[in-house]
């Protein structure tokens, strides 16, 4: 038994514990400053690094293992990737892709469906980063500014983005509850968008003409200009796209996650140091 267990084991299962202490300590003594790289970020590459490993096992399958040997398998995945989401909402909102789908929606939309498209906006956002939550957090401080601007009032404005942020997040493939409804009732995930799709889309279309029909009395004139970036928007767009195309989730949010890193770090939004803090944070607001 002894000689079995010996020839299963290898030395390289120790890289990911190797790469987790390593960038961990090391980024704390070169930097001398052991907060630099956050824990639960060095321990998320760690994880990473293993499901990166071992070529002949599908990534599915390593996900899997991972998942099962943790604790019970669909429990600990839907956690993950709630971190995970976390981590990509916070990274694209401190690379400025939050701001700059807001204002590309509030450049094109017509002043007076001005709630409207911020119901829209709150969907789309809400679909691409597959929570609710991270959702509201992002886009309350806008809808807040809108009713500053305009005659709207705030209540009504917040009670939009909660709205948007709810459908969206229902029908998000990344969702961690959705994944977990899939996996624990054993349909395919193509399904449940489906029957989701029919219950909710009607009543959005309500939920619009009434937003319209509540709004459209109220001064919504703005002389505010928008400026938006197209390349914050892509890693939505990316997330979106590899979701309903049946891209396994974890490897979505993380291209979501390194996409939004690299333009962040490209185009000035943020250091190393600040990237390392976002992330942090935004794992850090779903637990």
């Amino acid at each position: 038994m002894l000689e079995q267990e010996h020839e299963h084991s290898s030395p390289w299962a120790l890289i990911p514990l190797v790469v987790f202490i390593s960038i961990f300590l090391g980024a704390g003594i070169i930097t001398k400053d052991f907060t630099f790289m956050p824990l639960n970020v060095a321990a998320i590459i760690g994880v990473v690094v293993a499901l990166m490993m071992n070529r002949r096992e599908t990534f599915m399958s390593k996900v899997e293992v991972f998942a099962r040997q943790a604790g019970h398998a669909n429990i600990v995945l839907m956690m993950f990737i709630f971190l995970l989401a976390g981590a990509f909402s916070k990274t694209t909102e401190a690379m400025g892709g939050v701001t700059s789908i807001v204002n590309l929606g509030l450049s094109f939309i017509p002043q007076n469906f001005l709630i409207v498209g911020l119901f829209i906006i709150c969907m789309f956002i809400s679909i691409s980063m597959g929570t609710s939550v991270g959702t509201v957090a992002a886009i309350a401080p806008v809808g807040f500014g809108i009713s500053e601007a305009t005659e709207i009032p705030a209540a009504f404005a917040m009670a939009t983005v909660v709205g948007g942020a709810m459908f969206g997040d229902n029908l998000s493939m990344i969702s961690d509850t959705t994944i977990a409804a899939v996996r624990t009732q054993k349909t395919q995930m193509s399904d449940k968008f489906k029957v989701n799709f029919r219950i909710v889309v009607p009543g959005a279309i309500v939920t619009i003409f009434v937003l319209w029909w509540l709004s459209h009395g109220y001064d919504v004139t703005q002389t505010k200009t928008y400026d938006f970036e197209w390349v914050k928007v892509v890693p939505y767009l990316l997330v979106l796209i590899l979701a309903v195309i049946g891209i396994n989730v974890v490897l979505v949010l993380l291209g979501g996650i390194l996409l939004s890193s690299l333009i962040g770090l490209i185009d000035g939004s943020f250091n190393l140091g600040g990237l390392l803090k976002a992330a942090s944070e935004g794992v850090l607001g779903m637990q």
